[in-house]
């Protein structure tokens, strides 16, 4: 049987899914796998995969999750990064910050957290080494004028 994830057009991935993490079934450790994956059960420790991600409706996972497309009809305690689009199903629950490239949550769907949605933040201008240093500072303090 092959399953598949709905994209956010409602169409199925090119992801057929993988793997799956059954129910009764725990694991402790980073995931890592280059295809689609589907979690009923509990993981401890990092989820990441090249392409989907599914946490079912009993699986649960705390720890950091990521992937190119995520549905969650379950739970996640920690942060999201996903490259497509991530739906939190009415049934789910993301507890951590999420950066993905676009976002739907349904009715009944809990996120707690922050987000940014879209392209990728810019990197943040890397702070002086040394704060008391003058010439580190300048370029970080306004010009003032006197003249009027």
């Amino acid at each position: 049987m092959s399953w598949r994830v709905k994209n956010e057009k409602g169409g199925a991935t090119r992801d057929p899914i993988e793997t799956i993490l059954g129910r009764t079934s725990l694991f402790r450790g980073d995931f890592s796998a280059d295809g689609a994956f589907r979690i009923d059960g509990w993981v401890e420790g990092s989820v990441e995969s090249r392409a989907a991600v599914v946490i079912g409706e009993s699986g649960a996972v705390r720890g950091n999750v990521s992937g190119t497309e995520i549905v969650v009809a379950g739970q996640i305690f920690g942060n999201v990064v996903c490259t497509g689009h991530l739906e939190i199903l009415a049934t789910g629950k993301i507890e951590g910050d999420i950066d993905a490239k676009s976002m739907r949550i349904e009715t009944g769907g809990v996120f707690r957290g922050t987000s940014h949605m879209g392209e990728p933040a810019p990197a943040l201008a890397e702070e002086p080494r040394n704060p008391r240093d003058p010439k580190e500072l300048s370029a970080y303090q306004p010009e003032l004028s006197l003249a009027g």
